[in-house]
């Protein structure tokens, strides 16, 4: 079984015109996988690409890993009857500038639900603010429709683009982008994203030290999701989010601690000299879930992985 928590460590995206990457998804250890109907598919071939979907979906989930598919906001209506499958968590929609564009992707996978026996609701929708324009928006967008759960704000390239800045200079221009995405995500009860904006100026897609250190950093801020576009960054972005055992020793320490200054009717205490209080130990406790979550989706994904080599004969 999945673990209850959504564990979104190494999301890796790629074209699903491409069989050279599609085929060997499963395989790379990903906690889950994006297949693009958008930007990586040239217009020539975008009704060809969406023949692929389903079959596709059924290949990269071998592993265990979770399936998205990102939508062409010009052709919602085509991209959902492509891509709303059984086993498909999420369709996110790119360029998204209106709300009556995420209400259009909601009536049309309703109607997908309902024609292909998948439970209602149960296809969630992401949307990407990539330009200036939407993230004045975002309060509107976010409201648009109940199968948004998570938001993780705007960025990369096409929104530097709508910015007119450039990406790799050591700097982060996209930080307003991001940080009122996670303000709206927490204000309306979605799951935000915290991500660590290391220095960056060579644009590598498959630096897996720096996709680790990255990781790491984002780890430790509270942040819980990774993505990448290149194999090489998988086992780092995974390693890097996942709690190390001296964290969660120090944690279990907290959450003891804890729970002797509450028998004791205390607020607050003294541990190694560091406070702890009801705000450590949530912290505490989360991570300790979060490191539960972490261990069940490996295990889970290494049973699905030896279950397909076996039937492949690998």
């Amino acid at each position: 079984m999945q673990p209850k928590r959504r564990v979104d460590r190494s999301r890796l995206t790629m074209p699903v015109n491409n069989p050279r990457f599609v085929d060997k998804a499963w395989t790379r250890g990903c906690d889950g996988f994006q297949l693009d109907l958008e930007d990586s598919v040239p217009q020539s071939q975008k009704a060809h690409a969406r023949t692929l979907v389903r079959e596709a979906i059924a290949k990269v989930s071998k592993g265990g890993g979770d399936v998205e598919v990102r939508i062409n906001m010009a052709y919602i209506v085509a991209d959902v009857k492509a891509a709303a499958w059984p086993g498909v968590l999420s369709l996110n929609i790119g360029h998204t500038l209106r709300t009556d564009q995420i209400e259009l992707a909601d009536a049309c996978i309703s109607q997908m639900e309902r024609e292909r026996g998948i439970r209602p609701g149960t296809i969630a929708i992401q949307y990407a603010p990539d330009m200036v324009y939407a993230t004045v928006k975002d309060d509107e967008l976010t409201k648009a429709s109940p199968r948004i759960r998570w938001y993780y704000g705007g960025g990369n390239y096409d929104y530097s683009l709508s910015l007119g800045v450039e990406m790799f200079t050591g700097l982060d221009p996209l930080w307003y982008a991001r940080n009122n995405g996670s303000l709206l995500a927490r204000a309306h009860d979605k799951t935000p994203n915290v991500v660590a904006r290391l220095p960056d100026t060579s644009g590598s897609v498959s630096d897996a030290d720096r996709a680790f250190n990255q990781a790491e950093a984002t780890r430790k801020l509270g942040g819980r999701k990774g993505s990448g576009l290149h194999p090489a960054v998988v086992e780092p972005s995974n390693r890097g989010l996942t709690p190390p055992p001296d964290e969660l020793e120090e944690a279990r320490q907290v959450l003891a601690f804890w729970d002797e200054l509450d028998r004791r009717g205390e607020a607050e205490g003294m541990l190694d000299g560091t406070v702890v209080d009801r705000y450590e130990a949530a912290r505490a406790a989360e991570l300790l879930d979060w490191a539960d979550a972490c261990a069940q989706k490996d295990a889970f994904k290494a049973r699905m992985t030896a279950a397909a080599r076996e039937r492949e004969g690998q």
